[in-house]
């Protein structure tokens, strides 16, 4: 086992979430790509490592909001929890190095979210419940407020459209033609001759941007 690499591990995963490893075998699978290893890599402790998330952000707001509903509950939790937001956690903790040292110098970025869920994984499994807990609250309390309840257009539009009894849009991507964007993202209502389109680089932003182009249009009218 690479000396330089256990350190480098033991010492992102110390600075990233104040915890010391017990088995190191389970971070290097955590930070190991399918690239890397067909069995050894890190998507059954991303497995893992979400539902772990899930349940620990779950209880977060369970006690911290008393009176709201499930609905609410369920709404709060996925802006927590969504791709978007781990990325954003995952660019502040000390968690790069790892990546490009066991995956030779892949983009991290490209599997932030993943490797963020997959080191929780793996510290659940090296420690005990109450200690991932700990590190969970500690990261996700200080993004936890009311304006979690504000609801995405995504979420507006769609309830609009049930509201309405007209069938959900269809989000779709494809590659963009213009060469400073990655995606042509749409969004269409067919019952509603609505096609919106965009180009971009992100397209989770993008749809947003378009319920809210629907939405608006939709106000326009009424």
């Amino acid at each position: 086992m690479n000396k330089d690499l256990v350190n480098n591990i033991i010492n992102s995963v110390n600075k990233s979430f104040n915890y010391k490893i017990n088995n190191i075998n389970y971070f290097i699978t955590a930070f190991t790509h399918k690239s890397m290893s067909s069995s050894n890599n890190y998507e059954r402790l991303e497995i893992l490592g979400d539902a772990v998330l899930q349940l620990f952000i779950t209880e977060m707001l369970f006690i911290k909001y008393p009176y709201i509903s499930e609905g609410d509950i369920t709404i709060m939790r996925q802006k927590l929890v969504n791709t978007e937001c781990l990325e954003k956690i995952y660019l502040s903790l000390d968690l790069k190095e790892p990546i490009n040292k066991i995956n030779n110098n892949l983009d991290g970025r490209r599997i932030s979210s993943d490797i963020l869920e997959s080191v929780l994984g793996a510290i659940y499994l090296d420690s005990d419940t109450q200690t991932v807990k700990n590190i969970i609250n500690t990261i996700f309390q200080p993004l936890v407020s009311d304006s979690l309840l504000k609801k995405d257009s995504k979420s507006q539009l769609q309830e609009y459209l049930h509201r309405e009894k007209i069938p959900l849009p269809t989000y779709t991507s494809c590659k963009s033609s213009k060469k400073s964007f990655k995606y042509l993202v749409s969004c269409k209502i067919p019952q509603l001759n609505i096609n919106e389109q965009m180009h971009s680089n992100k397209i989770k932003t993008s749809e947003q941007i378009l319920a809210q182009t629907i939405l608006n249009k939709i106000n326009e009218k009424s």
